[in-house]
């Protein structure tokens, strides 16, 4: 009994070690955009830096899909629930019209690998349908914001942690002219990688939400199948992402 009561201890230990090294996914992808940030300002203007270039259209291909059956449920009801961003938009964020998504939903036992790390299919516990739906049109909006090119929109789906972590370490590139969250967006946002965020927005599917007290992974489906998990982060009944991409599972 004592022997069992080991092994069990020591896996809750692994996946809880695994969660936290996914919550920090933040702060890689931070540091990748400071290293960017270098290479703009030594590489000249525009924007043909090899090295950002391929550090953005990578980030871009990992943030892809997402989609569950939020569809338009949030959507139909005025925006309200969290799953439409902040209610005071204004300016460029205020041109931006959600879409309707239809996700499989389905839950995370869907993607559970044999032998593989299932720390995040693990997590928690899975959400009930109302929660599902709030979060995943939250990633939805976020993903088609980005895509349209709307940063200021794109912001509104982004945790206060998020935004607020991104403007500060950004302030520190001098060269900046807009340091502000929707102008950093912008200014990393390598041209090339637009259609391949287009392709993620369109193709994101969603099928899991995992909770466990103020963390919480919404599991999709990329573009080209890579399953990703996405941080998530319920401010207030509002649902933000609270990564800049999602981290794949397989």
């Amino acid at each position: 009994m004592a022997h069992f009561s080991a092994r069990d201890a020591w896996g809750s230990f692994s996946r809880l070690r695994s969660v936290r090294r996914l919550s920090k996914t933040l702060a890689g992808a931070l540091a990748v955009l400071l290293l960017a940030f270098g290479l703009a300002a030594c590489g000249g203007g525009s924007g043909d830096s090899s090295g950002s270039g391929s550090a953005e259209a990578d980030g871009a291909k990992a943030a892809g899909g997402s989609g569950s059956k939020q569809g338009g449920a949030k959507e139909e009801e005025g925006g309200e629930g969290g799953s439409q961003g902040s209610p005071s938009r204004t300016g460029e964020a205020a041109k931006f019209t959600p879409k309707q998504h239809s996700d499989s939903g389905g839950g995370s036992k869907q993607y559970i690998q044999k032998g593989g790390d299932n720390s995040v299919q693990e997590f928690g516990e899975e959400a009930g349908r109302g929660e599902l739906e709030a979060a995943a049109a939250a990633l939805h909006n976020f993903l088609d914001a980005r895509a349209e090119g709307n940063w200021a929109a794109a912001c509104d789906y982004m945790s206060k942690s998020v935004v607020e972590s991104f403007e500060k370490l950004a302030s520190q590139a001098k060269q900046l002219k807009d340091a502000s969250c929707a102008g950093i967006l912008e200014t990393l946002t390598n041209p090339a990688a637009r259609s391949a965020m287009k392709q993620e927005a369109a193709k994101a599917d969603v099928g899991s939400l995992r909770v466990e007290g103020d963390r919480s992974f919404v599991i999709y489906r990329g573009a080209e199948g890579t399953i990703l998990a996405m941080p998530m982060a319920d401010e207030g009944g509002d649902w933000k992402v609270a990564s800049l991409a999602g981290t794949p599972l397989n």
